[in-house]
């Protein structure tokens, strides 16, 4: 009696809808959005633009969202790599021949602000910090680097090198 049995349309029906539900995820456009990649080898210090960053489509959630707005290279960028917030830095990178030396600054000093040595003869020489301290995971913190123009710049190094260096960051 195995021919007057009902036929597994439910079966039928649910196989049919598996199907269905593959194919149009398969066919479907999943979503990306633009994310930037190095066209060409940027060298530190070279401002992003067009003419040196390629937006290319990922999948979304690939990537943190960044904004190249005013942005240039804080290290040399291998082409063809993408972009991420911790190779780029907002500030702009030291005016042509400064000298740039590392200093132990505060934790938390921000890449861009200002920092103020006082030398022996009671002189206020004004740097900037290109690269700010970092703590690294085992809680040891690694200096600063600090920018000054080469008129100052060996007068700091001296007072840095006999312990003299008194450093005043701006906040």
């Amino acid at each position: 009696m195995l021919w007057l049995a009902h036929p597994p349309y439910l079966r039928w029906f649910a196989a049919g809808a598996i199907l269905l539900a593959a194919l149009a995820w398969d066919l479907s456009k999943r979503q990306t959005e633009p994310y930037p990649f190095a066209s060409q080898t940027i060298t530190r210090g070279e401002a992003l633009s067009d003419d040196n960053v390629e937006w290319r489509d990922v999948r979304v959630g690939v990537f943190p969202s960044i904004d190249l707005t005013d942005a240039s290279a804080r290290v040399d960028i291998i082409g063809g790599t993408p972009i991420s917030t911790s190779v780029i830095s907002r500030v702009a990178p030291l005016p042509e021949g400064w000298w740039s030396i590392q200093i132990d600054l505060p934790v938390g000093t921000p890449e861009g602000s200002a920092v103020r040595v006082l030398a022996p003869d009671g002189q206020a020489i004004i740097g900037l910090v290109v690269r700010p301290p970092t703590r690294d995971t085992f809680g040891s913190v690694e200096a600063g680097t600090v920018g000054f123009p080469p008129t100052n710049a060996d007068t700091v190094a001296r007072m840095l090198a006999s312990g003299d260096l008194v450093v005043l960051v701006e906040q």
